[in-house]
């Protein structure tokens, strides 16, 4: 009787331990999503930074609901642009999406800013991040597109206001067109000044009658820059 007892549990343990491991193939854990992001860059579109690339789909299943975000950092390095972009329908596995996001500067500056891609289910979990810098000399045409100059000659003296309109700008260099009269006939004389900015600048171009033609911004230096 003890030897049949012993042959039936021997025979109940194997009966479990062969259960087991078939539960445990059956319940083994899948694959994750695997994505990438490539070919990630970035252009100026007026006073918006266009953050764009794609979304690879690397893993052995197709995948779904994804949101990609991007966060802009000013030259203080602090987090003050955000933007994201989604992918809501399934992408193979190959499979690559575009996306694109746009950052609006807000009289600031974007020094680097950093994507992630997550499923929307857990988006505080990237599955993918990538971070890129923006050369400074990017904002030089906004910048210098921005800037309202006013300008005027009073006697033998040039005067010239700028407003940079709260941007990040130091100083702007403006070229000044004149017309001076001539003992024959009057000349067009170009003047290139630096006008501090949101303040006067006052010129003695010693020669009485001359009159202002056209006045532009021509270049700017920033209050804060950072290396490439």
């Amino acid at each position: 009787m003890r030897r049949a007892g012993g042959s039936a549990l021997l025979a109940l343990l194997c009966v479990v331990a062969s259960a087991g491991q078939v539960g445990g193939i059956g319940l083994a854990a899948q694959p994750g999503p695997v994505l990438a992001l490539t070919g990630v860059s970035h252009s100026l579109d007026g006073q918006v930074l266009v953050v764009s690339g794609s979304v690879e789909n690397r893993g052995q299943a197709p995948v779904a609901q994804l949101v990609i975000d991007a966060t802009g950092y000013t030259s203080a390095g602090e987090a003050a642009f955000f933007g994201s972009d989604g992918v809501p329908w399934s992408i193979p596995p190959g499979g690559v999406e575009p996306f694109s996001i746009n950052l609006p500067l807000r009289r600031q500056l974007i020094r680097d800013y950093q994507v992630r891609v997550a499923l929307a289910s857990a988006p505080g979990r990237p599955l993918a991040s990538v971070r890129r810098g923006v050369d400074v000399s990017l904002y030089h045409p906004l910048l210098i597109s921005v800037v309202r100059l006013r300008g005027t000659v009073l006697g033998g003296t040039l005067i010239v206001r700028s407003d940079v309109g709260g941007w990040p700008v130091a100083e702007v260099t403006a070229e000044a067109l004149l017309v001076v009269p001539g003992r024959r006939t009057n000349r067009l004389q170009t003047l290139v000044i630096d006008v501090p900015a949101d303040r006067e600048r006052r010129i003695d171009i010693g020669i009485a009658g001359a009159e202002l033609v056209s006045l532009r911004a021509v270049d700017v230096r920033l209050t804060t820059t950072w290396a490439p």
